[in-house]
């Protein structure tokens, strides 16, 4: 029989995220990583506001793409009267303008993502209120239609942290969660994506210390990683928060 046996650690929350790597300290606790953030917007004595950058999308690509697809639905218009020559009716037509108008929605589709669809999709923490406040931009695949922004807000007091492996093609990496608990319990009631880093998940704990540590009072540097705005997420800046939202999250009770 061994002296000494090593318990490999175990989910804390009901029901664990999928792919579970480990549990963050809980907000309150003193955190056992000096605190740092890849991102950081503002920072001040009322809030923090920290960036959400989407990295599974190409911008570059899917502006082309929408371009191309333009010019795509475009040729099956015009081509429809072409191949109608020496056919009865209008199938042929009808046709090439139903090609026509699939193909300019998906055109649509690309160019609304790129033109209307926030780079950074933001969290802020309000420390007067004890609240966090996740800015989510909600996306269908039907371009003709508003593309709704919602603010999702918790008391910083419900969120546990996790951290998880994703496998997948597009989105592979390590990924920290907040997961929204019911008040003076481990189980959970919903989750919201804080950041997420290719291939280490050190910075995530380090990001998940500054935000405890900031909610707890103490002092953090504003000294990010990562400094400005990537090139790339350029021309539209990320987010234009509802006013009854914008004045609630960064502003004392």
């Amino acid at each position: 029989m061994p002296l000494f046996t090593m318990e490999k650690p175990q989910p804390k929350l009901t029901t664990p995220i999928k792919n579970w790597r480990e549990d963050m300290p809980e907000n309150h606790e003193p955190q056992l990583v000096p605190p740092r953030l890849r991102w950081l917007t503002t920072l001040n004595d009322t809030f923090l506001e920290l960036a959400r950058y989407s990295s599974e999308i190409l911008w570059g690509g899917v502006l082309m793409s929408g371009i191309l697809l333009s010019f795509l639905a475009i040729g099956f218009a015009i081509s429809g009267p072409f191949m109608q020559e020496g056919i009865k009716g209008y199938w042929m037509v009808s046709i090439g303008l139903a090609w026509a108008f699939i193909i300019f929605t998906l055109s649509l589709f690309m160019l609304k993502i790129y033109f209307m669809q926030p780079r950074d999709q933001p969290i802020r923490l309000n420390r007067k209120r004890q609240k966090i406040y996740i800015f989510e931009y909600k996306r269908t695949f039907f371009p003709w239609l508003k593309w709704p922004t919602t603010i999702r807000s918790y008391d910083w007091a419900d969120v546990r942290g996790e951290i998880r492996y994703s496998s997948d093609r597009y989105n592979m990496g390590f990924q920290l969660f907040g997961s929204v608990c019911e008040p003076g319990t481990n189980k959970v009631i919903t989750r919201f994506l804080i950041a997420k880093e290719r291939s280490s998940q050190e910075m995530l704990c380090q990001i998940w210390s500054y935000l405890s540590v900031y909610m707890q009072h103490d002092s953090v540097t504003a000294d990010p990683v990562e400094t400005g705005r990537p090139d790339d997420w350029r021309p539209r800046k990320a987010d234009r928060w509802p006013e009854d939202m914008e004045r609630e999250s960064t502003t004392a009770p």
